[in-house]
């Protein structure tokens, strides 16, 4: 049963409903408050008018040290094979030690039960998973918050009509250019596809937005790219850059490598999308912005001095691996198949890992070369092998 308690604040059991959900900060001594429908979070009690006859969720269970975000994808098979894919995804990629459907779902279960507030996916290509629509509900059944991240091209009108009653916070539908570009990087045929799929959620009144991947060349096809975005109703495009890691990493890819991220392309790419009237979010990871000027949504906490990979964030590979980030993919805490969530992430190599990305002075902690001295072991999420991590 619900109680009120004072300030005609809310205590309620049921995490989905919630307008709240309060847990624990890492230091222990202070809280973070979620608020569930729109993914604002707050460091400290909110104002008291925000707290006011609101049903508010919290737990014992909590853990102080639970990242607040966590990226899950639940397959690297996917129906391209992008040039720049961080994760090297496609058609044909072995599967045959990915996560169980039933194993994914318990460790949902275990994530929302330790705190963390959203959840998000991409891959591979989610919708590529036979069982995606168990999976998205597993995740928003139990108060998480499911961000999904998709090529587009899967997007019917039936999956949308299934994606409209399993409530994501957020679907991204992810570009690279215009036309020329965007085909270039993913196929033939895969542009006006994704931007079909983009207008069939936003009819559907599904929160949808683009995300662009700065390629080099893109600078003279942004303007046809946000002209077709408007014309499908989308109101924000959020924009990072291509990551060396996966394919960019390689002959095939590296050529996409951009090094458009300074604060004037950063004021460029801002007032191009006001003449379209589309809201520019910046990746603050990427661009020499705090993570308020960028208005980025990644969940994190403010006094992090770093991207907060592995500390506030992390992110779980299809082959049950937990990375501090997917762009760091020999830098492993432990697999999931047989051990929980909790026992990798407050475990010994995870807990130095910390220690030594806590202490780094660089905006990415991929860029750190601190994190490469430990005496720990990494797990290299392609053969689950244990090496010296100074051996890397």
């Amino acid at each position: 049963m619900d109680k009120q308690i004072s300030c005609h604040r809310i205590i309620t059991r049921d995490r989905k409903q919630a307008y709240w959900v309060e847990r624990p900060d890492r230091t222990r001594q202070g809280v973070y408050y979620y608020r569930h429908h729109d993914g604002t979070l707050f460091q400290g009690v909110p104002p008291l008018s925000e707290l006011r006859d609101r049903a508010t969720y919290t737990s014992t269970k909590f853990l102080p040290s639970a990242p607040l975000k966590v990226y899950f994808d639940f397959t690297n098979r996917c129906n391209l094979s992008c040039r720049h894919c961080i994760t090297s995804s496609s058609p044909a990629v072995d599967t045959s030690d990915e996560l169980s459907p039933s194993r994914i779902t318990e460790l949902i279960t275990e994530i929302a039960d330790l705190g963390t507030l959203e959840l998000a996916t991409g891959g591979g290509e989610p919708f590529f998973h036979p069982e995606w629509e168990r999976l998205f509900r597993a995740v928003t059944e139990v108060g998480l918050n499911l961000i999904i991240t998709t090529n587009g091209l899967r997007l019917t009108s039936a999956v949308v009509r299934v994606l409209k009653q399993v409530e994501p916070l957020e679907v991204r539908v992810s570009f690279d250019g215009g036309p020329k570009l965007h085909e270039h990087v993913r196929g033939k045929n895969t542009y006006r596809r994704a931007l079909r799929g983009l207008k069939l959620l936003v009819a559907s009144d599904i929160y949808a937005s683009a995300r662009l991947t700065l390629c080099r060349g893109v600078e003279d096809e942004l303007p046809v790219l946000f002209d077709d975005l408007v014309a499908v109703g989308v109101k924000q495009v959020k924009i990072a850059m291509v990551k060396r890691a996966g394919r960019a990493a390689t002959v095939e890819g590296s050529h996409l490598l951009s090094t458009l991220h300074d604060n004037k392309y950063a004021d460029i790419l801002v007032l191009l999308g006001q003449r379209h009237g589309l809201a520019v979010q910046l990746s603050a990871d990427d661009f020499p912005l705090s993570i308020i000027d960028a208005g980025d949504p990644k969940l994190r906490d403010a006094e992090t001095r770093n991207c907060g990979a592995g500390l506030d964030t992390c992110y779980i590979t299809p082959r049950g691996q937990i990375l501090g980030c997917v762009v760091m993919p020999n830098l492993g805490f432990g697999q999931l198949h047989t051990q929980s969530f909790r026992e990798v992430w407050e475990g010994r190599i995870a807990a130095e890992y910390r220690v030594r990305a806590e202490s780094a002075t660089t905006r990415r902690l991929c860029d750190s070369a601190n994190l490469l001295k430990s005496g720990g072991n990494a797990i290299l999420p392609t053969s689950g092998k244990q090496i010296p991590l100074e051996a890397l």
